[in-house]
């Protein structure tokens, strides 16, 4: 089965391409350069392979929590690809592939990305099970859960050090394991996670979209106009 998988959520742009005789993964610290790099870098994987465009038989990207440029550059891009060649699309989750890029860890594994405004998109778990759902919180917001387990915590993603940095401003005795290899290449885990939900519940229905958990600054700017109108009776 030919598939491409591709991940925007974070300022690194991942990349798989997965034939029937061919694997080829690239990852690009592009700096949030997605709507520049994707596209170019789709083609080049898909040549490189031996196939076209056409061969391709299932399309899967990350659909967030992230950025949300990022996702939108992501999800537009892969849906407009899908519609165009009539290839099902298939999103999965940013944070769980986040955590199943790691393999196998003894211990709990906490995923997480800066949200910026002193919070992190993040989610927990333990043997593959949920032991935090995705959620947009404050480090310390997590010290209850951290101290509960009985070996260091992986802390894995793009931001995982500066994670780590600030549960030890707030307590430096929560024993904490960076991920050595933060960041890693996610689209590798979203074709394991997309063939798997594929196989299970097929393509995603038309409508969905990004999972973006935050409101916009666009929305939070609105709400904020409006409710100073009420409030000012105009």
């Amino acid at each position: 089965m030919n598939v491409l998988s591709a991940d925007t959520s974070t300022q690194i742009l991942s990349i798989s391409l997965l034939t029937e005789n061919t694997y080829e993964e690239r990852l690009i610290n592009g700096n949030f350069s997605h709507s520049e790099d994707l596209l170019p870098e789709i083609e080049a994987l898909v040549k490189r392979s031996g196939i076209k465009l056409q061969d391709l038989e299932l399309l899967i990207v990350s659909k967030g929590p992230g950025s949300f440029t990022g996702l939108r550059i992501g999800m537009s891009s892969m849906k407009g690809l899908s519609s165009a060649l009539s290839i099902p699309l298939v999103s999965v989750p940013t944070l769980d592939a986040i955590a199943e890029s790691v393999g196998i860890y003894p211990g709990a594994i906490l995923s997480v990305i800066d949200a910026k405004k002193k919070k992190f998109y993040l989610s927990m778990k333990k043997n593959g099970e949920t032991i935090i759902p995705d959620r947009d919180g404050n480090a310390e917001d997590v010290i209850p859960y951290l101290k509960k387990e009985d070996m260091p915590v992986l802390v894995t993603g793009p931001d995982a050090l500066l994670f780590c940095e600030r549960i030890a401003q707030i307590d430096e005795a929560i024993p904490l394991l960076p991920d050595p290899e933060a960041p890693r290449n996610l689209s590798r885990a979203l074709l394991s996670l997309g063939l798997e939900k594929f196989r299970i519940k097929g393509a995603d229905d038309i409508g969905e979209g990004p999972v973006y958990i935050r409101r916009s600054d666009a929305e939070e700017a609105l709400e904020k106009k409006m409710m100073e109108r009420k409030e000012s009776g105009k």
